[in-house]
């Protein structure tokens, strides 16, 4: 109804202005004959032409109106171009804004070490912890640095005063990439991958572990993953095995992360399964660095090697790890495996079939002994003190 009233208000306006627009075309033919009759038909030749910009109608278009009205109701149904924003990305290996819970002003602290590696990991556990109000990640990282070079920051004395100024639980250490050709300092510079580059390098994993030791606090090493380039991993391997070599101390635990960052076949793969079980790229571009996926992935088994040396922290920060067999968590106590009890790891293999092991660990009741009260097996016989024998049950 409306659209139809519309529509007919429409047609009249047309109508007026067609109506004027024929009245002002009239008018102008007539006083333009009118002009033409008075001129003496001879002096025609003699005077100006006289062209319709430069006459009295001058600029004149009978019909601007009905061009006003049509281009008008176009330029309002052209709408303007909505400009779309580029989407918003993230260096890869950057982790994403997440909200934390706000932490105890008592709450524990674990320290994370090391290079460019070592700052995503600290971001995967401080995702992976984010909920966990007794429990914060702090980490003194540099990203270009390892232990060579000039100058090397000083990890160790970095380390111990923030174990010394705060509540240190665990220090958590990743680092090595930036070690890869790069020469110790001296008079001459001892060379990449020599044997007393090596000696060396090993004087400053222990320099890092003995300082964490001494004040008695766990340390949880990752190493290097494979990439996709066979000399750097020879490169990356050496440096594991010195890693691991530090780990001889029951109270540091190496991560090894070369084989889960394998494909099926044993070759290396940027893509694999994250933390959720889902196909996902785990590697950057250069086939080295990690995305957030894969420092998430990193963090996770480093999670669970801090789970295990802090027994749950209080029962409170790490909840035991359900698909782990080889450990479980009782009040708040975790010891890997099930068999080691108090009073410390045993050097010696354990004997499997000893009545204490059978009883102690698998839970199995001890053997019966013939004639003692828990066996009713057997009728138990009594001499009296004339010797003659008794037997109960008779």
């Amino acid at each position: 109804m409306a659209a139809a009233k519309c529509g007919r208000k429409r047609f009249k306006t047309i109508r007026s202005l067609l109506a004027v627009a024929c009245a002002a075309v009239i008018s102008a033919s007539v006083t333009l004959s009118s002009t033409a009759v008075a001129e003496p038909i001879e002096d025609v030749r003699n005077d100006p032409i006289i062209l319709a910009q430069n006459g009295p109608f001058r600029g004149f278009n009978p019909f601007a109106p009905l061009k006003r009205l049509f281009r008008g109701d176009r330029e309002r149904k052209r709408q303007k171009p909505v400009e779309k924003r580029p989407a918003a990305t993230r260096p890869a290996g950057t982790a994403p804004r997440f909200e934390v819970v706000e932490k105890d002003p008592d709450a524990g602290l674990i320290l994370v070490v090391g290079d460019r590696m070592a700052r995503g990991v600290a971001d995967g556990l401080r995702f992976t912890l984010a909920d966990k109000p007794q429990i914060r990640i702090e980490r003194i990282t540099d990203d270009k640095s390892g232990f060579t070079g000039e100058p090397a920051p000083d990890w160790s004395t970095q380390v111990l005063s923030k174990i010394r100024g705060a509540d240190v639980k665990a220090v958590v250490v990743m680092i090595g990439r930036e070690d890869i050709g790069e020469a110790f300092p001296g008079e001459p510079p001892v060379e990449f991958m020599t044997s007393e580059w090596l000696e060396a390098y090993m004087d400053e994993i222990d320099e890092l572990v003995n300082t964490v030791r001494r004040e008695k606090k766990p340390v949880v090493w990752a190493g290097l993953p494979p990439t996709n380039n066979e000399i750097l991993n020879g490169d990356f391997t050496q440096l594991n095995s010195l890693f691991q070599g530090a780990s001889e101390d029951r109270r540091v635990r190496y991560v090894d992360i070369w084989d889960i960052f394998l494909a099926e076949d044993g070759t290396y793969s940027s893509f694999g399964p994250d933390v959720e079980g889902k196909n996902a790229r785990l590697r950057t571009n250069d086939r080295i660095g990690f995305t957030w996926a894969g420092y998430r992935k990193v963090a996770f088994f480093v999670e669970r090697e801090l789970s295990r040396l802090l027994g749950g922290y209080g029962g409170l920060a790490f909840e035991g790890v359900e698909d782990d067999p080889n450990f479980i968590v009782l009040t708040g106590r975790t010891t890997s495996p099930e068999s080691l009890l108090l009073g410390g790891e045993e050097t010696r293999e354990i004997d499997k079939n000893s009545p204490a092991y059978r009883y102690f660990v698998k839970g199995e009741p001890p053997s019966r002994i013939r004639g003692r009260v828990d066996d009713p097996r057997h009728p138990i016989e009594e001499t009296s003190a004339l010797g003659l024998s008794d037997q109960s049950g008779s």
